[in-house]
């Protein structure tokens, strides 16, 4: 499986969870590999919604913007085919401190690597999936290919909820 086929069958995924999260605001998940997320918010003509926008100079695999009138919230997923490395997650990190979405989430069918597992679970490290306030953590997932969804018993942090 490469990257490029995570795209939209976690888009579809995104979508659902950020629909049954947040029912009375508008959802709009994009496949977005392929576009700088200021030039994707400025496209959609939410800048008012992200006045920070301008300066988010990312590229993110899936995006989803969550938003109505008055406030705007984003979920940023990056798809990986092979194990999930600590680049990886220092990647979708410096992502997640500088765009402070609600939901960042890493994933890939494969299992992550035996050092980020060691880091993460024997050393309980999970300090470094911390990326602001409120305890927000990014998720790290594995990816079910049949069922075109993450598998809830492997999120980490343990406990981890989408």
């Amino acid at each position: 499986m490469r990257e490029y086929d995570l795209y939209e069958p976690v888009r579809l995924w995104l979508e659902r969870v950020l629909c049954q999260r947040f029912k009375r605001m508008n959802v709009n998940v994009i496949d977005s590999h392929n576009v700088k997320l200021s030039k994707l918010i400025a496209k959609l003509g939410v800048q008012k919604l992200f006045p920070q926008f301008n300066a988010w100079d990312v590229k993110i695999d899936v995006t989803g913007l969550v938003f109505d009138d008055k406030m705007g919230h984003l979920a940023l997923v990056e798809c990986k085919a092979d194990q999930l490395t600590l680049m990886d997650v220092a990647q979708l990190l410096g992502y997640s401190i500088i765009v402070k979405p609600v939901l960042s989430v890493l994933l890939s069918p494969a299992s992550p690597t035996d050092p980020l597992i060691t880091l993460l679970k024997d050393y309980g490290r999970l300090d470094v999936l911390k990326y602001g306030p409120s305890n927000r953590y990014i998720r790290i997932a594995k990816w079910d290919k049949a069922k075109k969804e993450v598998i809830p018993a492997s999120l980490l942090p343990p406990g981890s909820i989408l």
